[in-house]
């Protein structure tokens, strides 16, 4: 059975992956876990100090709450677009 996880992110915008959704994270996206990190890799942006970790984009450049929320919304309406046997976006 392959292991299911859940992709997620912060006021920050910075995303993390894991099996329970932490308090004060709002969930991206679930499934199985090699397809989900893979998608969400794939459409995140790189942190421009490590090039590593991952970001919603637009969220770091948000000059406030609003403009990173609606970020994140749409970061999730274009990862629906993935949607798959194995990877479903969530909030949409």
């Amino acid at each position: 059975m392959k292991k299911t996880i859940t992709a997620y992110c912060f006021a920050s915008g910075h995303i993390d992956f894991g099996v329970t959704l932490p308090e004060g994270a709002i969930a991206l996206a679930t499934g199985e876990e090699q397809t989900v990190r893979e998608i969400i890799t794939g459409n995140a942006r790189l942190s421009r100090h490590d090039n590593e970790t991952l970001f919603v984009p637009g969220v770091p450049e948000a000059e406030n709450q609003r403009e990173g929320i609606t970020a994140v919304a749409r970061f999730i309406q274009w990862l629906a677009k993935s949607n798959q046997a194995g990877f479903r976006a969530l909030g949409v």
